[in-house]
C-alpha cells in the first residue's frame, strides 16, 4: 500500500510518500480504506520538528484525521461490518467516559502511526460510524477540530440557547464552534483580522464579527456588544497573545477553553495576567476527546443537517501543499486531502 512518513531529521523534503506493507487485522481489530484525510496545525508542528511526542518513533505516519470504509474485520468484531464507512478517533485508546493520562497516552500521528496512508487498523471501539448523509471528506474533518469544540461547548460548558460563545479565528476548531453553538441557539461573536473571512462566517450564522487588527482591544468590544455582560464561553486557540483580551471579554463565571497554541507556545505561558476573585474565572484545558464525544456530534449534525466546512481540498499527491497551505494561515474551515 501506498502511506506517507516522516523521516528524521524532520521537515517537508523527509516527508515521504513510500511502499509500505499493508496491515493486518486481529482480534476487535477493523481494517478501514481511508479515502479522505483532513489537517490540523498540529500536522504541520509535528511535520517540521517544532514539537515531538513521549514514545514517538520515526519513520511514522502522520496526521490524525481521516476516514474511510471498513475492509475487513476481526473475528472478535461485533459491532461493526465489512462495508460500514467509519472514522477513527484522535485518541484510539479513550473511547469514552472522563479524560485520563492512559487514554490518551497515544495519539495519532503524534505518538503512534497516524492516517496519511490506503490502509489503517483499529480497534472497532477507536472508530466511529459515519452518517449516510456526511461524505468521506466532511468526516474526516470531525475527529479532531470537530471533537474539541463539542468537548468544550457540548460536554464541559453545557451549552444554552441565548448564552454567548466567541470563537477565535476561522480555523477548523472555531468553525465547528461557531456551528455547534448556533446548533444550541447561542450568539456567537467571530474575531479574525481578515473581513472577507468574517463575511465567510456570518453566512454561517456568526452574529457579530470583530476584526482585530482594526480593533486590538477586541475583549472589550466584544463585552460591548453583550450589553456589558461579556461571552459566556470562549474557544482560546491564540495563546499567549490573546488570553488578556479573552479575560476582558468573559462573563464572570464564564469558560475560557484553552485549545492547543495556534499563536506560539501555551497560554500557560502568558505573563502579568490578572484576574480577579470577584470574576470566577473558569479556565479550562481541552484535549480533543473521546470516540463517544464524536459519533454524539455526528448524531447532532446529521440530525439538524449541518455539515463541516471545507475550505480547500488537495489531492494525496499534493500533501506537501496542503501543509503549506495550512502553515500560511490562509484557510477558511478545514483542509481536505482525498486519496
Amino acid at each position: 500500500m501506498k502511506a506517507y512518513k516522516i523521516h528524521a531529521p524532520k521537515g517537508w523534503d523527509n516527508l515521504k510518500l513510500v511502499e509500505s506493507e499493508e496491515p493486518a487485522v486481529t482480534g476487535n481489530q477493523v481494517k478501514i480504506n481511508i479515502k479522505a484525510v483532513s489537517l490540523n496545525y498540529r500536522d504541520t508542528a509535528v511535520t517540521l520538528g517544532y514539537f515531538a511526542y513521549p514514545g514517538e518513533k520515526l519513520p511514522m505516519i502522520p496526521f490524525s484525521d481521516g476516514a474511510g470504509i471498513i475492509t475487513e474485520v476481526g473475528p472478535d468484531v461485533r459491532n461493526l461490518k465489512v462495508g460500514d464507512r467509519v472514522s477513527p478517533n484522535f485518541f484510539p485508546d479513550w473511547y469514552g467516559g472522563a479524560f485520563s493520562a492512559q487514554k490518551v497516552a497515544r495519539s495519532l500521528g503524534g505518538s503512534t502511526d497516524g492516517v496519511l496512508a490506503e490502509y489503517v487498523v483499529f480497534s472497532e471501539d477507536s472508530v466511529a460510524k459515519i452518517p449516510d448523509s456526511f461524505t468521506y471528506e466532511e468526516a474526516a474533518s470531525v475527529p479532531c477540530a470537530g471533537v474539541t469544540a463539542w468537548h468544550s461547548l457540548v460536554t464541559k460548558g453545557g451549552i444554552k440557547p441565548g448564552q454567548t460563545v466567541l470563537v477565535q479565528g476561522t480555523g477548523g476548531v472555531s468553525i465547528f464552534g461557531l456551528q455547534i453553538a448556533k446548533l444550541y441557539g447561542a450568539k456567537v461573536i467571530v474575531t479574525s483580522s481578515c473581513n472577507e473571512k468574517l463575511e465567510q462566517a456570518k453566512a454561517l450564522g456568526a452574529d457579530y464579527l470583530i476584526n482585530y487588527k482594526e480593533t486590538p482591544e477586541w475583549g472589550a468590544k466584544a463585552k460591548e456588544l453583550t450589553n456589558g455582560e461579556g461571552v459566556d464561553f470562549i474557544l482560546e486557540v491564540g495563546g499567549p497573545d490573546t488570553l488578556n483580551q479573552s479575560i476582558i471579554a468573559l462573563k464572570p463565571g464564564g469558560s475560557i477553553y484553552i485549545i492547543g497554541a495556534v499563536g506560539g507556545g501555551a497560554p500557560g505561558q502568558t505573563k502579568d495576567i490578572f484576574i480577579s476573585p470577584f470574576d470566577m474565572v473558569n479556565l479550562q484545558a481541552i484535549y480533543v476527546g473521546s470516540t463517544e464525544m464524536m459519533e454524539e456530534l455526528f448524531k447532532a449534525f446529521d440530525a439538524n443537517q449541518v455539515k463541516p466546512a471545507i475550505g480547500q481540498t488537495f489531492t494525496f499527491d499534493k500533501v506537501v501543499d496542503a501543509l503549506e497551505f495550512m502553515k500560511s494561515g490562509s484557510h477558511f474551515g478545514k483542509i481536505v486531502v482525498t486519496l
